[in-house]
């Protein structure tokens, strides 16, 4: 069985030589089982290993379990905490269930132990632990990612007894004459996993098939292995048609119906779980709004978990978290250069202009004289613009649009509805408002980061330039 398990390891690269092993052991039998087996591959794999206990304080006898997991690296020479926090007061604190809270503590204590150091943390789920992720999540509903029970590997987290039932595990201890703690509430029908375990997998074994546990775990396995591919072509479909920014993540819907109909379910939950942060919460329904809303008119919205927003507009889907607020606000007061700053300007001095919290406006003017303009180095950058400063009839104003507003869109000045000209460019409702626009009256000099009006720009008429530059504060 040691065999089993380090091969086992060896297979999902959970342990390097020089690394620092975290193990969780409660004193139940699976985890004293991970620490013997963590002991057997130190003796192959240099290795340290320091283990974490930590006492819920829900049990009047849970001191006695610490006592036991204490004196058990006392005699291995094992460096031990002990990490004591109230459980059931951290769930009615955080709103959450004392099953869920649980888990948060020992994780916490077990991320924090390990620290920097290049290492993992093991913990000591088995075969049957998978079998229950794996019926739980059938129950309650689940995509293929959750029929795939519990991973060997996560992030830093290592499972090695995966490989062994929990029959394997107590006649291993059993052989080697090795004790361990019994905690009272894995034998109450408290939660989900216990109902689980004691009315559904053992009914399983005894009446239908002794390998249950194990065929149940082959099917995981072999449904993971299903998912893996999913996986990578899902890659492959949100890289051909989704953007994403800091604020928004945008489906494009011509390549997002290129895509095969499994992959496009499985691209908007990967887009959701990265719009949210975490795929907790987030469903097989929400999945579908968002797929209805593709064949919806331009403007539909649909709200989602975690405050998020998914909006149909002219290309696609644009799913961004819902702005609270302030953020509703308009981005920025309307700015008028005063008299001082156009003389400070006139002057050859750079004035920079603050444009709401988070960007600003350089702005300096350039004085041609009799030289003229040399076109070739005219910034062609998206925001930096130079305009015919002499063309500015009345003071420069950077604001958000009003109605009137337009700008000119050819040599012959012909004028167009700014509200026209956001429909043609097909910009979304949402953003129209929080556009940063430099204005001449209703004349629109620059939309900043799409395009300037025709009649401001350079020509070899132009004698002074004004030089502006949109960026972010610092």
């Amino acid at each position: 069985m040691v065999d089993r398990v380090l091969a086992y390891a060896r297979e999902n690269h959970m342990i390097e030589e020089g690394d620092c092993v975290v193990a969780g052991v409660s004193g139940g039998a699976d985890s004293v089982c991970l620490l013997l087996m963590l002991l057997e591959i130190r003796k192959v794999l240099p290795i340290e290993i320091r283990v974490v206990h930590v006492n819920h304080l829900i049990r009047e006898d849970a001191a006695e379990d610490a006592e036991y997991v204490r004196k058990l690296c006392l005699a291995q020479q094992l460096h031990f905490t002990l990490v004591e926090e109230d459980v059931e007061a951290a769930a009615r604190r955080l709103h959450i269930s004392a099953e869920e809270a649980g888990r948060t503590v020992r994780y916490d204590a077990f991320e924090k132990e390990l620290g920097s150091k290049k290492g993992s943390i093991a913990i000591a789920h088995n075969k049957n632990d998978s079998c229950e992720t794996f019926l739980f999540h059938l129950f309650r509903g689940t995509s293929l990612r959750g029929l795939s029970g519990i991973r060997p590997v996560r992030d830093k987290i290592i499972r090695p007894l995966l490989c062994l039932s929990r029959d394997e595990i107590e006649a291993f201890l059993l052989e080697r004459n090795v004790s361990y703690c019994i905690d009272s509430t894995n034998l109450e029908d408290n939660y989900s996993r216990n109902i689980i375990r004691h009315h559904i997998l053992d009914t399983a074994v005894r009446e239908i098939s002794p390998a249950a546990v194990s065929h149940i775990s082959d099917a995981c396995e072999r449904v993971k292995e299903a998912y893996d591919l999913i996986a990578d072509i899902t890659d492959q479909g949100v890289q051909s048609c989704v953007t994403a920014t800091s604020k928004t993540i945008h489906i494009d819907r011509e390549q997002y119906l290129r895509l095969h109909k499994t992959i496009q379910g499985y691209v908007v939950m990967e887009v959701l779980a990265q719009a949210a942060g975490s795929r907790k919460n987030l469903e097989a329904v929400h999945v579908r709004q968002v797929q209805r809303l593709m064949d919806s008119q331009c403007g539909r919205i649909v709200q989602l978990p975690y405050h998020l927003r998914a909006r149909r507009d002219y290309t696609g889907i644009c799913i961004c978290k819902e702005p609270d607020v302030t953020a509703q606000e308009v981005v920025l007061s309307e700015i008028v250069l005063s008299d001082e700053e156009t003389y400070a300007l006139a002057e050859g001095r750079e004035l920079v202009i603050s444009v709401g919290k988070h960007h600003k406006i350089r702005a300096k003017l350039i004085f041609l004289g009799n030289n003229g303009i040399d076109f070739k180095n005219i910034p062609q950058k998206k925001y930096t613009k130079w305009f015919d400063y002499g063309k500015i009839k009345r003071s420069i104003v950077i604001r958000t649009r009003r109605p009137g507003d337009f700008l000119t869109v050819n040599a012959m000045d012909q004028k167009k509805n700014l509200k026209a000209y956001f429909v043609d460019q097909k910009i979304p409702q949402a953003e129209r408002d929080q556009l940063c626009l430099v204005t001449d009256g209703s004349h629109v000099i620059w939309i900043v980061g799409e395009r300037i009006s025709n009649h401001y720009k350079v020509s070899e008429d132009t004698r002074t330039i004004l030089a502006l530059t949109f960026e972010e504060a610092q």
